[in-house]
């Protein structure tokens, strides 16, 4: 056993098990996977349309569409645009 006065304990890297099936992660499956919208353009009349419009996406974004089988454990004001979602890729297997 070494002590060092002192010093700070070193830092370790997260099991990869513990990371995966961490308390806030959830496993998705990826439905479909398409290119971004783009802007509407006006009708030749000068009118516009009845659909409400979203805007657009990003320039390069990719929008996707997954599906999470543990539904029930997604925060009920998921849609509420409070939270920040991190997706992290890792092979099927």
């Amino acid at each position: 056993m070494d002590i060092v006065i002192g010093a700070t304990s070193p830092v370790k890297m997260p099991k990869p098990k513990d990371a995966v099936h961490g308390k806030n992660m959830l496993e998705a499956r990826v439905l479909n996977v398409r290119p971004p919208r783009k802007k509407k353009k006006r009708h030749p009349d000068g009118g516009s349309e009845r659909r409400k419009h979203n805007g657009i996406d990003p320039l390069g974004s990719r929008v996707m569409v997954l599906l999470v089988p543990e539904g029930q454990r997604l925060p009920r004001d998921i849609e509420s645009g409070k939270y920040k979602i991190l997706m992290r890729f890792v092979p099927a297997g």
